[in-house]
């Protein structure tokens, strides 16, 4: 019974963030000593009915359920932990995680889910954990995504932001269902899983640090395989290659107005060797206002953006220039020199770039087989293409016409 009734305090407070008991203890504080003043006041004065009401008003002034709101967290959790049954013990975990993540302390968020396992056994439990475990997911990928872990953002978010059921993988709305896949009890049933508002998450920030998070991680494949009309690239994300894929297909390409638009109008930014325009485009973007730190956070981006810009451009155009000075590269990327040549050194380490320092001038020497180096470009392999369909094309129409004047094949196929 007292597990079940920890398991209850934790869900009435662990998505609150300190910052809000500490405004309603200031806030109570506050009204406490002006209760205290006027029933002193009151004190000084003959009506007693007077003094009675200042001294009710004292009384009637409560104090807020918890004052450290971590620490509470810690021992409800420990009850749960010692006296809970086997849900209660995951439903408790999940929402430890949860607030971890709420705090900005990924460390520990993901230390928990790592040594309980729970990922391996959360497709056995009831529906509720299970959307518990999708928000707690959610909510530790936008965590790594403020500390600039963008592979742990990446895979925390891939589950919830590979499919367009975002909605209803977090129990914040019913997706539209075509066919009827989803008949009136079961649609109640839903509905009544639903999260309450005020403890919703922003799917709009949710898909941000995915998109940007996949973004930064993929763009040197991006650049690799430029050449390739299809950037058929297997290690890409599934849903980054499907928004990827639709914006190619794109006859004309407007002014970006919603989030998946800017995210790639900055790629490709970003692949024309314009990081400035790009961390613009990213920075600007309102809903970096939702975390928790608005000015860090896109600080954080700015950085991370000018180090990809750099990378992006010497995938992209390191076959134009023989050699390229570190103190250049950071003059035009505005980075320090050392970040610069531990960059360089990672792509010449990972054989992404093929270069050789030279030490004594502080350059790096780009070898001919470096990307763009001997490879064709965008336009020649497209003319290639073009030359191939066309070719084809006209394969198609004389065999047609030799079916149509009773020939078989080529005329100079055609055997004696």
């Amino acid at each position: 019974a007292a597990a079940r009734v920890a398991v209850r305090m934790v869900e009435r407070i662990y998505y609150k963030p300190q910052t809000l008991y500490d405004a309603q203890w200031a806030e109570a504080a506050k009204r406490k000593g002006a209760a205290e003043a006027e029933a002193q006041r009151a004190q000084g004065g003959g009506d007693e009915s007077a003094k009675e009401a200042a001294t009710a008003a004292v009384e009637a002034i409560t104090e807020p359920e918890v004052r450290d709101v971590g620490a509470a967290m810690a021992e409800l959790t420990a009850l749960v932990y010692a006296h809970g049954d086997e849900r209660a013990r995951t439903r408790a975990l999940l929402l430890h995680t949860f607030h971890h993540a709420r705090h900005e302390r990924f460390a520990e968020a993901r230390d928990l889910v790592l040594m309980s396992h729970v990922q391996e056994s959360i497709g056995f439990s009831d529906v509720p954990t299970q959307i518990l475990f999708n928000r707690a997911l959610a909510r530790l990928g936008v965590a790594a995504f403020h500390h600039g872990l963008f592979a742990e953002c990446q895979a925390a978010l891939a589950e919830v932001c590979g499919s367009n059921r975002q909605r209803e993988l977090l129990a914040q709305g019913l997706s539209s269902q075509r066919y009827g896949d989803r008949n009136p009890e079961q649609e109640k049933v839903e509905r009544r899983r639903q999260v309450p508002f005020h403890m919703h998450l922003s799917l709009d920030l949710v898909e941000a640090c995915f998109l940007v998070s996949t973004l930064l991680l993929e763009l040197p494949l991006l650049c690799q395989q430029r050449a390739d009309p299809k950037r058929r690239v297997s290690a890409m994300s599934k849903a980054f290659r499907r928004l990827v894929d639709a914006h190619d297909r794109l006859v004309f390409v407007a002014p970006a107005e919603h989030l998946r638009e800017h995210v790639m109008a900055a790629a490709g930014r970003l692949m024309d060797g314009n990081w400035r325009e790009a961390a613009q485009g990213i920075a600007a973007l309102p809903v970096w206002d939702m975390t928790t730190q608005p000015a860090k956070t896109r600080e954080m981006l700015t950085r991370h953006i000018q180090e990809a810009g750099l990378c992006a451009y010497l995938l992209s155009f390191g076959g134009a220039y023989a050699s390229a000075s570190a103190q250049a590269l950071a003059a035009r990327f505005e980075l320090p020199e050392p970040r610069v040549r531990a960059l360089l050194s990672h792509l010449i380490s990972t054989d992404a770039l093929s270069a050789a320092w030279d030490g004594p001038t502080g350059t790096v020497v780009l070898s001919p087989d470096s990307p763009g180096t001997g490879a064709p470009e965008r336009l020649q392999t497209l003319c290639a293409a073009l030359a191939d369909h066309a070719a084809a094309l006209v394969e198609g129409n004389e065999r047609l016409l030799d079916a149509r004047t009773g020939g078989y094949g080529y005329k100079y196929d055609m055997k004696p």
